[in-house]
């Protein structure tokens, strides 16, 4: 039996244990009064017969009391807990629950003169204060049950609640956070659609005769982008024949570019974000080879062992020609935050754009 068939068998129950607490109640306390007012063994070892009628005295006197303890008790555990209580009022919970506490035996004893010693024991013992001292002890353990049970009731309650509120909160966030991936996409596709379409129109205005392959490559591409690239993850193999496509497409523009590609370690097997390292290229190009048409070189470096992955790419560029899209513009800001929620705390980016050299060192924990 699960906790939720329990809980729901305790709750369509509810009013016959709340019955039966009250029984115990009254059982309990009428046997310990019976053992306190009179307890006369014989020399068989069985109680008497004047015992007996004691016993019934004690069952009806507590009889008599158990009204005003069922309202003084719920008085706590269905007013004081929930108003001030749980509503973390505690000094103001102190001071009634200690005020009732000590109002409980002032009932009690009008419940006696009125009721008791009038109908039910017509010889009373002297009133005194063991009797006051008992009748708070009485109460108190009849309460201290049925106020942990709401207590404990409330903090399931409080705790499902931050449960669903965390989760509710999560859900959020997972959300947000393809919602926003999605849009980084969005903006990064076109982005590299725009510039990859320059460099063919630029070679159709030359009517190269490579135009027509590059063309064919760069449906493979988009079809890696459009098919592939909707996932999160993609093979790291995949992710390197997509570069490897994209640079040869670029050497047909920048011909005396020297350009260096070198892997080193097992790609096989290892999953990477989609066109993570595109960015870095496209900018090694655009900020390198396109401003440098004499002397420009690219070396590229990708190295995969145990688990992490290193990608270094450096480009020279022309002296005080700094990048001045370094860290804004719609590249390298989208890569950071795919970088945030992709591998957050599992990743290394390292830009340097000082001198004459531009170089980007990225390392993934993958």
């Amino acid at each position: 039996m699960s906790v939720r068939e329990l809980h729901k068998i305790l709750k369509t129950n509810k009013i016959y244990l709340y019955i039966v607490y009250w029984i115990v109640y009254l059982a309990f306390f009428s046997v310990q009064r019976f053992f306190a007012r009179n307890f006369i063994v014989s020399a068989t070892g069985l109680i008497d017969a004047s015992s007996l009628n004691t016993l019934r005295l004690s069952i009806l006197t507590n009889l008599a009391y158990l009204p005003e303890v069922i309202i003084s008790t719920h008085f706590v555990v269905d007013f004081l807990l929930p108003k001030f209580y749980f509503r973390n009022r505690f000094y103001m919970f102190s001071f009634l629950l200690a005020l009732t506490i000590l109002v409980n035996p002032i009932l009690s004893y009008l419940v006696r003169t009125f009721v008791v010693d009038i109908y039910i024991d017509p010889n009373p013992a002297p009133y005194s204060f063991y009797n006051f001292f008992a009748t708070i002890l009485i109460f108190v353990f009849g309460l201290a049950p049925l106020a942990w049970f709401k207590i404990a009731a409330h903090l399931r309650e409080d705790l499902l609640f931050h449960e669903k509120l965390d989760n509710d909160r999560l859900k959020a966030l997972l959300k947000l956070k393809e919602t926003e991936l999605k849009l980084l996409k969005s903006q990064l596709h076109p982005h590299f659609l725009f510039n990859t379409l320059n460099n063919l129109y630029s070679l159709a205005l030359e009517k190269s005769d490579k135009t027509p392959d590059l063309i064919i490559r760069l449906g493979d591409m988009l079809s890696y982008i459009i098919y592939d690239c909707s996932s999160d993850k993609v093979p790291l193999t995949k992710e390197i024949d997509f570069i490897e496509s994209f640079i040869e497409l670029q050497k047909v523009r920048y011909e005396s570019c020297d350009i260096l590609f070198n892997i080193e370690g097992d790609i096989s097997n290892k999953s990477i974000a989609p066109m993570l390292l595109h960015t870095f290229i496209d900018n090694s190009f655009k900020h390198g080879a396109a401003k440098n048409p004499g002397k420009s070189w690219i070396k590229i470096s990708i190295e995969s062992y145990n688990g992490t992955f290193d990608f270094l790419i450096v480009n020279n560029k022309v002296q005080g020609c700094e990048n001045k899209e370094k860290g804004a513009g719609i590249g390298i800001d989208n890569t950071r935050k795919r970088l945030d929620y992709l591998y957050r705390e599992r990743y290394e980016l390292k830009i340097d754009d000082s001198g004459n050299e531009y170089s980007v060192f990225l390392s993934l924990r993958l």
